[in-house]
């Protein structure tokens, strides 16, 4: 197969060499007969539904874009979305699309509004971040600014953008805005805690354990229905050291909690303040997030979007630096690439690989070429996913 994808002034944003769009359309015409739902609501019509995965990756979130406009092109309708970090920012504005009704090509206009230099408006930007662990201990040298502060940076322009966007734009204000009725989903509308449209993920550091929202919200005493999803992703996506964490106020709530083995057991969980940090500490790649635990058949397949390079190229293993150095060395290993053997073995079926040309998730100040290049970079992937599982006869659903 030619890659041959561009920029272009179209609605999508880009456009295929003919000959690879005609490959494209016929494998999504085979998808759709091979591996389509049949929609109780349309006499049974076969559509393309899937549910969605985003990975987290800072800047190279505008790879998962693309994937999702081509996926949308093909006629994947998403039923409900999950996301961490970046990718749990792309996930609330993906599932208030849907949710409202609204259109997907939209989502390319919205997410490049979102301007990443103004996380970061104190200095120059690498003068703190996306070098190596040794230049940043260079710069912070008695670490005055962390004793003082909880980050280096607020993280309130996450609030001031997508605020507008969910609560303005799409009319999503609380996650009860984004709760599937009995009409959108009748099998999982009675599935108490989990009849979400939007999942995110944030690390929860006082209990020391993943937090998945809006599902976990019961253990903080408080309905899930009156919580707003722009403070989640804000939680979501804030780097430990860069970005000052997000504290919510838990109320006690004893709860049923499901033990290893399918058991159940009730646990008290006491009132208090808790801290929450970005979820790509402990679940960057939230492919399990809709799998089905009840043993029965999954009506569609969970597509997850990967931002992936394999790496060919290590620095040298022979540096010694301070206390500080280590410790942003091992926050960029645990948020690094530490599952991709994983991802590949177990989910490679369904999950598309984006290239991110190298790019650290916070290189904040990404030129326009390589935004381009990592929206077109998601294009092709999604394109190859497309064809890839038309040849297969479908996409994995377990």
């Amino acid at each position: 197969m030619t890659q041959s994808i561009s920029l272009a002034d179209t609605p999508l944003g880009y456009q295929r060499s003919d000959e690879l769009h005609e490959e494209f359309l016929a494998a999504a015409d085979k998808l759709r007969q091979l591996d389509g739902w049949p929609n109780p609501n349309t006499g049974g019509a076969l559509e393309l539904r899937a549910d969605l995965a985003l990975e987290g990756g800072g800047v190279k979130g505008i790879g998962l874009v693309g994937a999702v406009l081509a996926l949308d092109e093909a006629g994947y309708r998403f039923h409900r979305i999950a996301g961490t970090s970046a990718g749990a920012v792309t996930a609330s504005v993906v599932a208030g699309i849907v949710q409202s009704g609204g259109d997907m090509l939209t989502l390319r206009s919205t997410l490049q509004s979102l301007d990443f230099r103004q996380f970061m408006p104190e200095g120059k930007l690498h003068e703190m971040v996306d070098h190596s662990a040794g230049r940043f201990a260079k710069v912070v040298t008695d670490a005055a600014l962390l004793t003082r502060r909880e980050g280096l940076y607020s993280g309130d322009y996450l609030d001031q953008w997508l605020g507008p966007v969910l609560h303005g734009q799409l009319g999503i204000k609380t996650f009860g805005d984004l709760a599937l009725t009995e009409d959108d989903d009748p099998e999982l509308a009675g599935v108490s805690g989990r009849q979400y449209r939007l999942v995110v993920y944030t690390s929860d550091l006082t209990r020391a354990r993943l937090a998945c929202l809006p599902f976990d919200y019961a253990t903080y005493g408080v309905d899930p229905d009156e919580q707003d999803p722009v403070r989640a992703v804000r939680a979501s996506m804030s780097v430990p050291f860069y970005f000052e964490p997000v504290h919510f106020q838990a109320k006690e709530a004893t709860v049923a909690v499901e033990t290893p083995g399918g058991a159940s057991a009730m646990v008290r969980f006491p009132a208090g303040e808790h801290t929450w940090v970005d979820g790509a500490l402990l679940a960057k790649f939230p492919i399990h997030t809709f799998d089905r635990v009840d043993g029965k058949a999954p009506r569609w397949p969970t597509i997850g979007v990967k931002l992936s390079q394999f790496n060919v190229d290590y620095p040298t293993a022979n540096f010694r630096e301070s206390a500080i150095a280590v410790a942003v060395r091992c926050l960029k290993t645990m948020m690094n690439e530490w599952e991709t053997i994983a991802s590949h073995h177990s989910t490679v079926g369904r999950t598309i690989f984006v290239d991110n040309i190298g790019l650290g998730a916070m290189d904040f100040d990404l030129t326009t070429e390589k935004h381009d290049q990592l929206f077109l970079n998601g294009v092709d992937a999604a394109t190859k996913f497309v064809i890839e599982a038309a040849k297969r006869g479908g996409v994995p659903r377990r």
